[in-house]
């Protein structure tokens, strides 16, 4: 078994772990920390995700966002290109299970990524370069390819490691967002 592949087995066993009060309080404190970004109050247009499997939880962060004036988009998977894009979701959205059993919109606003601001970026293991393991399929990777705007990792502490494996195809992002902290991160993408 890989480096990579340990890390994320060791990880997704501590996260399915979790226990669902201490979830909702750590998630809620990262939420609350993620508003505290310097590019969260100018940002017109946030990407998000909806979570699983032990996942920082951000759906009250959805409403937050429509209630300052913000757009959302979350990963929409596209079969054909085998890729993820950014779909525009509103309160009114209707959903369904997609890819690896995500919520995904039923009719989608595709957003083109340089018209996303900020991003929340989700991951089995950061450290405090900025790298990310992700699941393994690169997705975010590629989404992230050439985006210009200000990624924010959403993770709780003990997903922050010492050291990540990273390749070269591997995007960083700017900042890790725990329950406890934000780490400006030092890279040069």
């Amino acid at each position: 078994m890989s480096t990579k592949q340990h890390l994320r087995k060791e990880i997704e066993i501590q996260r399915r772990a979790l226990e669902p009060r201490w979830l909702a309080t750590a998630s809620s404190q990262i939420v609350g920390n993620f508003q505290r970004l310097n590019a969260f109050p100018t940002a017109s247009t946030v990407a998000l995700y909806k979570s699983i499997h032990g996942e920082v939880d951000l759906e009250s962060l959805f409403s937050i966002c429509w209630n300052a004036g913000k757009r959302t988009c979350i990963p929409l998977f596209n079969a054909q290109a085998k890729l993820y894009e950014m779909a525009e979701v509103t309160a009114e959205t209707p959903y369904s299970i997609g890819h690896y059993g995500i919520r995904e919109p039923r009719s989608a606003s595709l957003l083109p990524m340089d018209q996303v601001d900020l991003i929340a970026v989700p991951g089995v293991a950061f450290d405090r370069a900025g790298n990310r393991l992700g699941r393994g399929g690169g997705y975010y990777d590629r989404l992230l390819n050439g985006f210009s705007g200000v990624a924010a990792a959403v993770t709780f502490d003990f997903q922050i490691l010492t050291k990540v494996p990273a390749e070269m195809h591997d995007k960083p992002v700017d900042h890790l967002v725990t329950e406890r902290t934000i780490v400006d991160v030092d890279n040069e993408h």
